[in-house]
């Protein structure tokens, strides 16, 4: 009698196929765990990397900020030595300033005029004098205007005087006043200096 033994085909090719499965599983995961650690690596190489450079400018920057600081301590020191020497120049124009008023006067008074008067108050200003003719005071009026120390001047009236050995023209003038004038003023004055109007009453 023949015995034949028949092996379980089917069961072995199920077998095969499942340990082929599980080998190229076990291959992908393993693919997979490599590609995620060179990845990790990488990223972590790159994260390192960044946060030396970070360092590097965080320290960059601190030197920077003690400049900056030193700098900004030398600009305050700047200002505070410009605003005294301006306070020192204040004070030397109010000084010199009655002066110079008083020098521009004497040069724009005429020969043929005498003053009687000079009040300020406030800044503003108030000369009477005595002239000889009304050209005189005319001419008073232009010479002032060309001083930067007087501003809007203008005649404010003319009287006829009869007193004897005195001029016979009485005259009171206003104008303000100004002991520190500055330049642009200076030339918008001369520029836009007007031509004195006289009133004879």
């Amino acid at each position: 009698m023949i015995r034949i033994n028949l092996l379980p085909v089917k069961e072995l090719k199920a077998e095969v196929s499942r340990r082929r499965e599980l080998t190229l599983g076990a291959l992908c995961l393993g693919l997979t765990l490599t590609t995620v650690a060179g990845a990790y690596v990488v990223q972590y190489s790159r994260i390192s990397g960044l946060e030396s450079e970070l360092k590097d400018l965080r320290a960059e920057l601190a030197k920077l900020n003690v400049k900056a600081k030193g700098v900004a301590d030398l600009e305050a020191r700047i200002k505070e030595v410009k605003s005294k020497h301006q306070v020192i120049e204040d004070i030397d124009k109010k000084k010199s300033g009655p002066v110079r008023v008083m020098q521009s006067l004497s040069a724009a008074t005429p020969g043929a005029l005498w003053l009687t008067q000079f009040k300020e108050t406030g800044g503003n200003l108030t000369i009477t004098g005595v002239a000889t003719d009304n050209q005189t005071i005319a001419e008073f009026l232009k010479a002032l205007g060309t001083h930067t120390y007087f501003k809007n001047t203008e005649l404010v009236e003319t009287t006829q005087t009869d007193q004897p050995g005195v001029a016979p023209k009485r005259f009171s003038i206003k104008s303000r006043l100004q002991y520190q004038p500055a330049l642009a003023q200076a030339d918008a004055d001369k520029t836009h200096a007007k031509a004195p109007v006289v009133k004879d009453n």
